[in-house]
C-alpha cells in the first residue's frame, strides 16, 4: 500500500476507473470517494457502463467505446487506478486509449499481461472496495485542478461523437434515435443493449444506471441480444425489458418472438435497422470491395412481429415515441419498433480501424 500511495504520488493527472469487480464488490461509493481525494475523473470499462451515472466527472466507458471527451482526458492522463477491472485489449484500446499513462491494478487476482499486452505496471491484490477505501485513506487530498466545472460541463454538453454526416431523407442518424430514446424511456425500465454496429451508439446513454442497463460483449458477436433480453425478462417478470438491436442481429433468432409472446414477456425491441449487417458493409466499403453480400434490403420488420401475434411498429418521425412509449407503458407486452437508420453513418470505432473511410466520406 505504501508503494501505491508513492505511485499515486508521483502522478500528475489521474483517472479511477472501475470493472465488473467493482461493481459486484459494491465499490462504486468508494471508488467515487478515492477520485474526490484525488481530483480524478471516473470511467468504466464497457461491461460496468452506468456504474456512476449522474456523477458529474464521470468520462463514461473508457475503451473502444470512448466518447470524445474521455479520449481527451484519458490521452493526458500519466496514472489511471484501474479498480475490479479485467484490463482487456479492448479496454485501453489496444494501449492507444491512454499512451502515457502507467496503471494500478487493485485486483483480487491481478494480471500483469492481458491478451498479449502489458496491461498494468502495479498491482494492489485486494478486494475493489476494500483496497479503493485504504488506498483513499493511505494518500493526501489534491486541491481541485482537473474536476473543474468546466470540465462537468463539457461531459454533459459535447456529443460522444461529433463526426458530421450528411442527413439522408426518410432515415435517422442512430446518433438521434438514441437521444431520443435516452430522453424519453422511463427510467426504471430495464435496458439490454445487443452486439454489433448499432450498440456503440446505444452505450451512451449517461442516464442508464449499470443495475438497468445489461451490456453484452460476448465476443462481439451479434444475435445475443434476444437471448439475454428473455433472460432477463424471466429474471425480472414485473419489470419491462427494452432490447436495442440491430436488424441482422434480430433476425438471427427472429423465430424468438413468438416464445416472447407464449410466455407473455415484457419486452420491447427497439431495432436500429441499415438494411445490412452494419460493421460488415462499413468494412467492405473501406476496402472497396462490392457490399452487396452483406446487405439484404428493406425488411419489414414490423409486419413480421405482428405475424407473430405480438406488437410492430415502423418509427418514421422521432417526435412520435413519447406516445409510443406511453402507451407501451399502459399495455405492456410484447412489441418490436422498426427504426430505419442510415447506412451511411459509422461510428468512431470503425472510423478508427479503417481511416480510409474518411476520404469516402468526406
Amino acid at each position: 500500500m505504501a508503494r501505491a500511495a508513492d505511485l499515486v504520488a508521483g502522478a500528475g493527472r489521474i483517472v479511477v476507473m472501475a470493472g465488473l469487480g467493482a461493481a459486484e464488490a459494491g465499490a462504486a461509493a468508494a471508488c467515487r470517494a478515492l477520485a474526490e481525494r484525488l481530483d480524478a475523473p471516473l470511467a468504466t470499462s464497457l461491461p460496468a457502463r452506468g456504474l456512476f451515472a449522474g456523477h458529474p466527472h464521470c468520462l463514461g466507458v473508457a475503451g473502444g467505446f470512448s466518447s470524445d471527451v474521455a479520449r481527451a482526458v484519458l490521452a493526458k492522463a500519466d496514472l489511471v487506478i484501474a479498480v475490479g477491472c479485467s484490463l482487456a485489449s479492448h479496454n485501453a484500446d489496444a494501449g492507444k486509449l491512454w499512451p502515457k499513462a502507467r496503471v494500478l491494478q487493485i485486483d483480487t487476482d491481478p494480471q500483469a499481461v492481458s491478451q498479449g499486452r502489458l496491461a498494468a505496471h502495479a498491482h494492489l491484490r485486494a478486494d475493489a472496495r476494500l483496497g479503493a477505501e485504504a488506498l483513499a485513506a493511505a494518500v493526501a487530498a489534491r486541491p481541485v485542478t482537473l474536476c473543474t466545472p468546466e470540465l462537468a460541463q463539457r461531459i454533459a454538453t459535447t456529443p460522444a461523437d461529433g463526426s458530421a454526416f450528411a442527413p439522408e431523407p426518410g432515415l435517422h442518424d442512430p446518433r438521434d434515435v438514441v437521444a431520443a430514446l435516452e430522453a424519453h424511456l422511463p427510467g426504471d425500465w430495464q435496458m439490454v443493449n445487443s452486439s454489433g454496429h448499432c450498440s456503440y451508439y446505444v452505450a451512451h446513454m449517461p442516464s442508464r444506471p449499470f443495475d438497468r442497463f445489461l451490456t453484452i460483449r460476448e465476443f462481439g458477436a451479434i444475435g445475443n441480444g434476444t437471448s439475454f433480453a428473455m433472460g432477463v425478462a424471466a429474471a425480472r417478470p414485473g419489470d419491462t425489458v427494452v432490447l436495442f438491436d440491430g436488424d441482422g442481429s434480430l433476425l438471427m433468432h427472429v423465430q424468438e418472438l413468438e416464445t416472447i409472446r407464449r410466455h407473455g414477456m415484457n419486452i420491447l425491441i427497439i431495432v436500429l435497422n441499415d438494411r445490412a449487417y452494419g460493421s460488415e458493409i462499413h468494412k467492405l466499403r473501406a476496402e472497396g470491395l462490392a457490399d452487396d453480400g452483406a446487405v439484404f434490403g428493406p425488411t419489414d420488420l414490423a409486419a413480421i412481429a405482428r405475424g407473430f401475434g405480438i406488437g410492430g411498429e415502423t418509427i418514421t418521425d422521432l417526435a412520435a415515441l413519447p406516445e409510443l412509449i406511453a402507451g407501451f407503458a399502459r399495455t405492456g407486452g410484447a412489441a418490436v419498433w422498426d427504426v430505419p437508420i442510415s447506412d451511411r453513418v459509422f461510428s468512431p470505432v470503425i472510423r478508427r480501424a479503417h481511416p480510409e473511410l474518411a476520404a469516402q466520406n468526406p
